[in-house]
């Protein structure tokens, strides 16, 4: 493992740090001090027992390409600020107990190839701005609580392979493009 891939646990992370991996641990709660790693590239907390809201302040590291908060106990909404992460390449957040909309600012994020909201207690309309994710293979917001048409733009996505919106709430027509 080189210097700059270290899984590291400790309150005083280096700031040349790029990839922070802590899944499968008991870790309770996501430190705001984490939006500090201004090199971190990738960032893993899955599977742990964190029942906090997701800190904004991760929307502070604009050079992250992954990010896995899944398959944990988060509460709150999502934030916006997440739509500062221009290079994010993949973006989990399922397995949690977010609410709120889905924030448009998500359809910012021009590289995202991966999308997982599913097993959450969003609510509101999916925002038409995912439509400008034409990098997305794979969208999952499904067993949600998200309400009405599903927006036309999702036709923008022409590398998409895999659309699950399944277990939600949602109303009208299929879109045929």
């Amino acid at each position: 493992m080189s210097s700059n891939e270290l899984w590291y646990l400790s309150g005083d992370y280096p700031q040349t740090l790029t990839t922070l991996g802590l899944s499968d641990n008991k870790l309770g709660s996501i430190p705001t001090e984490l939006g500090n790693l201004t090199q971190l590239l990738t960032l893993v907390l899955s599977r742990n027992q964190l029942t906090d809201s997701i800190p904004s302040a991760l929307g502070n590291l604009v050079r992250l390409t992954e990010l896995y908060l899944d398959i944990n106990q988060l509460r709150g909404t999502i934030p916006s600020r997440l739509g500062n992460l221009a290079h994010l390449t993949w973006l989990d957040l399922s397995d949690n107990q977010l609410n709120g909309a889905i924030p448009i600012e998500l359809g910012k994020l021009t590289q995202l190839t991966e999308l997982h909201l599913p097993y959450n207690q969003l609510n509101g309309t999916i925002p038409s701005e995912l439509g400008n994710l034409t990098q997305l293979v794979n969208l999952n917001l499904s067993v949600n609580k998200l309400s009405g048409a599903i927006p036309s733009g999702l036709g923008n996505l022409a590398h998409l392979i895999y659309l699950d919106l399944s277990t939600n709430q949602l109303n009208g027509s299929i879109p045929s493009e």
